[in-house]
């Protein structure tokens, strides 16, 4: 009832105060809550520029650069203004360059008020998403060492008895339960992540929206719409992002509320579309939309960078010698969230610390060989054999081994 008072309200402002008013909506998810709900508001958008402005100035406040070039071009998609005749042609103009894409004025709402329904559709399924993952790192039966002080495997480079050694599996010594923190609320920078993630997966996923079904809009030839339908969304973004930029997608696609049962893209985006329009894009958690200022803090080179979870599990887990989760990949963690979690989230489940010069949590690991614990009791059994494997493969361990390369594109066949 006080949300239909305050929009009525809008309609005894004068338009130049009205828009100045909606520039000022934390994102573009609100401004299309409030398009659809207010005559004044809906009006007002169909005078000429007024919308463009409006949604440029709230994207420019509300998501960090690389996310307004995403949503810039996905909204030329739905404009078909820059027609691709193939997919290597469309990996050209929509993945390899980010110039072009401004808005001109004549740009239609329709196609505006397209882009605003998807960034309500994202927010909430990066919500929904967030949320699930955390439901399954709360689950999580996390073990450490009953001794943290103990050291129980030897760094092969440095142990000439070893050179020479016959295989033998990794040690398992006594380890107890610990308990993590309580679940603390979505940060500015993980819900950035992942819509991210989601918009870089919408746009592959209205590719195929645009070159399949019973009226095409491109008219590709046969073999080109069988090639796309053949080819996974990392094979197209590879052509302009490394391994670790993509696995927050990878992390995303397999959430439930993206349905990854379903087999087209298609059906997945209709389905998820219908679930977030059912659930009136409202989140499935006490989240609200972050302030402006919080966005415009977001560290460009902490976003731009890994989440910290995943550079621990590439640059320290997989590759140390005395880790007993050497040559993991991190394919076993990602449905946890760790490709999006930030470090105080890492630090509340025990898994990571803080820097040296900061205070450590009650629950942080107590040594090397503890952390190392604390991580492998994630994996499940078959995740344990598969690095009993490569473990074998590599004996006697003694080099530096990269099984995922952050820095490249690794094929999803070895993911």
């Amino acid at each position: 009832m006080a949300q239909g008072r305050l929009l009525d309200g809008l309609s005894i402002l004068p338009g130049a105060v009205l828009e100045m008013v909606l520039m000022q909506l934390d994102d573009l998810a609100s401004l299309y809550s409030i398009y659809r709900s207010s005559p004044a508001v809906f009006y007002l958008l169909h005078e000429d520029g007024t919308a463009r402005r409006i949604f440029q100035r709230i994207m420019e406040l509300s998501f960090p650069e690389q996310t307004q070039v995403l949503i810039r071009k996905f909204t030329f998609l739905r404009w078909n203004v820059r027609p691709a005749k193939d997919l290597d042609d469309f990996t050209e103009k929509y993945i390899k360059d980010d110039t072009g894409f401004e808005f001109p004025r004549d740009i239609p709402l329709s196609v505006l008020c397209d882009s605003l329904a998807a960034a309500a559709t994202i927010r909430y399924l990066a919500h929904a998403g967030m949320h699930e993952m955390i439901a399954r790192c709360q689950q999580l039966e996390l073990m450490q060492l009953q001794n943290p002080k103990l050291k129980y495997i030897r760094n092969a480079h440095r142990t000439p008895a070893l050179w020479n050694s016959e295989y033998f599996p990794v040690p398992k010594p006594p380890r107890e339960r610990y308990q993590q923190a309580d679940t603390v609320p979505v940060s500015t920078i993980e819900e950035q992540r992942a819509i991210r993630a989601l918009w870089q997966l919408l746009l592959i996923w209205e590719l195929h929206s645009l070159v399949t079904g019973p009226s095409p809009r491109w008219n590709w030839p046969s073999e080109e719409v069988s090639r796309l339908q053949n080819i996974h969304f990392e094979e197209i973004w590879r052509h302009a992002l490394r391994n670790q930029d993509i696995e927050p997608i990878r992390t995303v696609n397999e959430c439930s509320c993206l349905f990854p049962t379903l087999q087209s893209p298609g059906e997945r985006l209709r389905a998820a579309k219908n679930l977030a329009f059912t659930a009136g894009w409202k989140f499935p958690c006490d989240c609200s939309a972050p302030s402006a200022s919080l966005v415009q803090d977001i560290d460009g080179m902490e976003f731009w960078r890994a989440a910290p979870g995943y550079s621990f599990v590439l640059g320290r887990l997989s590759t140390w010698f005395t880790s007993p989760c050497r040559y993991v990949k991190f394919r076993p963690f990602r449905r946890y969230g760790f490709a999006i979690w930030d470090l105080r989230r890492m630090q509340g489940l025990g898994l990571l610390s803080a820097p040296a010069d900061s205070p450590q949590l009650p629950q942080a690991s107590r040594s090397e060989p503890d952390q190392y614990v604390r991580w492998e009791s994630i994996l499940s059994q078959e995740d344990l054999e598969e690095i009993e494997q490569r473990r074998k493969h590599y004996w006697p361990g003694t080099e530096i081994v990269s099984v995922e390369d952050a820095w490249s594109f690794t094929p999803r066949a070895e993911v």
